[in-house]
């Protein structure tokens, strides 16, 4: 049954229960009416859960517009002298990865699986500040976020880029600037806003920490994900998804969940999409 079915099913049983000589024969018109509405709503939960899986317009195939690559700082001689949060060598540069979406859309997931193998890498390794050993945006202290070189850890996220903060381009930051550092004068990329609840699922981000390891991170049955979704901050609905520092040739390939307006959701890939999976070129960088 469909949902038009429902209703129509719906309506005449209130016609029904609004007939007069209906209302004699069931004698209590308030009990018939909570027991034909419950048994309504049952027979409709049952009908749609019943359903084929969710199949995406051609509207939400377009969900995803791009994939973003901000290049956010560059580090100087200034932050290689600091070495209280650890060496963060000349000239590495921090970058942002955001997920840029149509309104009204929402990022459910960031994942790797079987098919759709999850890979972040650099030719060199990842800058871990040692003092932060921030493992997402949301372990960033915004209280500690300007001592030493905190602001340029390497971390995983859905919007958060502090525990106060929403990651923003810094072309769309117009709130000022939390950040101290000159570079971050006028724009610092940090923004007032909500923060969704983020659960990580079979990914050991202590990828991050240590830097015997901390160039190629991957996964084949994982992911990153915003219980019931995080849109972007501005009308442009723009998430940030990671923060990465290296010195090194950053790459990626990653494959995301999009929720739509209706409640269903869609999954774009970097490759080798199958069913109703849908190929963006943009999720994979070199």
């Amino acid at each position: 049954m469909t949902f038009v079915q429902c209703l129509q099913k719906y309506m005449f049983m209130i016609k029904l229960i609004g007939n007069q000589q209906f209302r004699v024969l069931t004698g209590n018109i308030h009990v018939f009416s909570i027991i034909i509405v419950y048994s309504y709503l049952l027979m409709c939960s049952r009908s749609l859960s019943a359903q084929q899986p969710y199949t995406a317009t051609h509207i939400d195939s377009l969900a995803l517009e791009k994939v973003i690559v901000e290049e956010y700082y560059t580090s100087n001689l200034t932050d290689y002298a600091d070495t209280s949060g650890g060496i963060l060598p000349k000239d590495s540069r921090t970058y942002r990865i955001y997920i840029d979406m149509m309104p009204d859309y929402s990022l459910q997931l960031v994942y790797g699986d079987k098919k759709h193998d999850l890979l972040i890498n650099t030719t060199t390794r990842f800058f871990n500040n040692k003092e932060c050993a921030a493992l997402t945006g949301f372990n960033i202290d915004a209280k500690k976020i300007n001592n030493n070189t905190v602001a340029l850890d390497s971390w995983l996220t859905l919007g958060a880029a502090s525990r106060l903060h929403t990651g923003i381009l810094k072309s769309e930051d117009a709130d000022g600037s939390w950040l101290t550092r000159p570079a971050f004068k006028n724009a610092d990329g940090l923004t007032k806003g909500n923060l969704p609840t983020f659960k990580v699922y079979n990914l050991d981000l202590n990828f991050f920490n240590n830097d015997s390891t901390a160039a190629k991170f991957s996964a084949n049955n994982g992911g990153w994900a915003a219980l019931g979704g995080v849109k972007g901050p501005t009308s442009e609905n723009r998430v940030l998804i990671a923060q990465l520092t290296t010195n090194g040739k950053l790459s990626f390939r990653i494959n995301i969940q999009i929720g739509t307006p209706t409640g269903g959701s869609l999954k774009f890939v970097a490759k080798n999409p199958e069913g109703m999976e849908i190929k963006f070129n943009g999720l994979e960088y070199n």
